[in-house]
């Protein structure tokens, strides 16, 4: 079945990516105000520590929706690298479409119930490791018992997103983030002005993703009667799950090395500041990761926005398709990344000492996180691309960097006593060295790119979204 990305999708998927990152934005006021500088860098030590779910996933969700999408465009059968090739007429094949969300199913139940076991033992052990001075005890372990089932939920339902984008509803899914995004941002902050301090900020985290699954799920099952087509197909046999889970893990194992590889380039940062550098520090640096990343993800929404029709145009081999989506969307990319920073620096960073000088963190420190976060984000869509081909070549050199990162910040903090300055020239040396330039000239080699075909197809491509036209 045809994949179609409207303006509407495109705008949708704007509003969802900036209503999340303003739930960060518009709660921080709030968060610096209510909680003290602690408790403030312990609440950004829950969201690295649950990041680690990403972990767990294992590239799954990322590896769940790409074959989706190839269900989705008529594909016969699977493979284990690369795509099979579809007719443009080809129908959705539901038995093979069944065989996946099942297989998905089946995954992500043994998945959440690890993830919880870890965030239960070592993850509790570690918050109160860092938390260690504080008197509260009683208050962070419930805190943190709450946020661990949040991310509990989340991991069990959360391949639904990834079934919404597979078939292209891109702006659906955007949507119900949109309003689950909301009713957390409202939740916490009357949460907080109810003195319910951190505890607040992890309820509102759980009715959050109660909320975006339970009308992802809905969503999913009624487009073009899913549900009721799935559910014609009857049982399938554990031998199909098995083989189709024999297909998916190929690659989802390498996925999974990317994740650990991203989780290691952004948080693991936070983590070692918080055990060399105190929370206090903890909080300022992991502020200004959170603008500048903010930043990055929607300057590249374009990008995430074209990847099911990207998934699609593969299968078809539809290389003219590929060109000009890709120059657009890293055109897009360069040009708002630097206007989104400069309006941190003017707006953001004023405001955030207006309400509480203490917290705020330094221009300088900002800017070198925000040309890491341009990096790594630049690098990230080229692998997107390759990784929407079923060919995660790149999983290597991205482990690679990763641990040549945790080295070299170690050595900055420990050695040479540079401190958050030393974790951000450990993160743009480890990036620079190879993945940062080598696999968007690996692309643009791939499909024919160069810089000046690149602005035109921009400008031409540009200039039909304008008119209207599909795409």
């Amino acid at each position: 079945m045809k994949i179609h990305i409207t303006k509407k999708d495109i705008i949708w998927n704007y509003v969802g990516i900036i209503v999340s990152l303003c739930a960060n934005f518009v709660m921080i006021p709030f968060l610096i105000s209510f909680l003290d500088d602690d408790l403030y860098g312990l609440w950004n030590v829950f969201i690295s520590l649950g990041s680690i779910s990403v972990l767990f996933d294992f590239g799954f969700n990322s590896m769940f929706s790409r074959n989706v999408a190839y269900c989705w465009s008529g594909v016969k059968e699977l493979k284990r690298e690369n795509v099979e090739y579809a007719i443009d007429s080809a129908e959705v094949n539901y038995v093979l479409f069944n065989k996946v969300i099942k297989t998905c199913k089946m995954v992500y139940g043994m998945i959440s119930i690890v993830a919880l076991g870890f965030l239960m033992s070592i993850g509790m052990a570690y918050i109160l490791f860092v938390s260690r001075h504080l008197s509260n005890k009683s208050e962070i372990v419930v805190a943190w018992t709450l946020y661990s089932i949040g991310v509990f939920f989340n991991l069990l339902y959360g391949y639904y997103d990834a079934f919404l984008r597979g078939v292209g509803q891109i702006g659906n899914v955007n949507k119900i983030r949109t309003f689950s995004k909301s009713i957390q941002i409202i939740l916490t902050i009357v949460l907080l002005f109810c003195g319910f301090g951190i505890l607040g900020t992890c309820i509102s985290y759980v009715v959050y993703g109660l909320i975006f699954r339970y009308f992802s799920r809905k969503a999913f099952y009624n487009y073009e009667c899913i549900g009721k087509k799935i559910d014609k197909i009857g049982k399938l046999k554990y031998r199909d799950l098995k083989d189709t889970l024999k297909i998916v893990w190929y690659n989802a194992w390498k996925e999974g090395i990317v994740s650990l590889s991203n989780f290691i380039c952004n948080q693991i940062t936070i983590l070692i500041c918080s055990t060399f550098l105190g929370l206090v520090e903890t909080g300022k640096y992991s502020l200004a990761v959170q603008l500048t990343s903010a930043v990055a993800q929607i300057s590249s929404s374009i990008f995430s926005s074209y990847q099911p029709t990207m998934q699609e145009a593969y299968a078809h081999r539809n290389n003219d398709y590929l060109r000009r989506v890709v120059s657009f969307s890293m055109r897009i990319y360069t040009l708002c990344y630097p206007l989104g920073i400069l309006c941190i620096i003017i707006i953001v960073i004023p405001l955030l000492r207006f309400i509480k000088p203490s917290s705020s963190v330094s221009i300088i420190v900002l800017i070198e996180i925000a040309v890491y976060q341009f990096i790594l984000k630049y690098r990230d869509c080229y692998a997107w691309y390759l990784g929407g081909t079923n060919r995660l070549i790149y999983y290597k050199s991205f482990l690679t960097s990763s641990i040549l990162c945790i080295v070299l910040s170690l050595f900055c903090i420990k050695v040479v006593g540079l401190g958050i300055f030393g974790l951000v020239i450990a993160q743009i040396s480890s990036q620079i060295i190879f993945n940062a330039w080598y696999w968007p000239l690996f692309v643009d080699k791939e499909i024919n790119l160069n810089f000046t075909t690149k602005n035109r197809l921009f400008l031409e491509f540009l200039r039909e979204k304008l008119k209207g036209k599909k795409i």
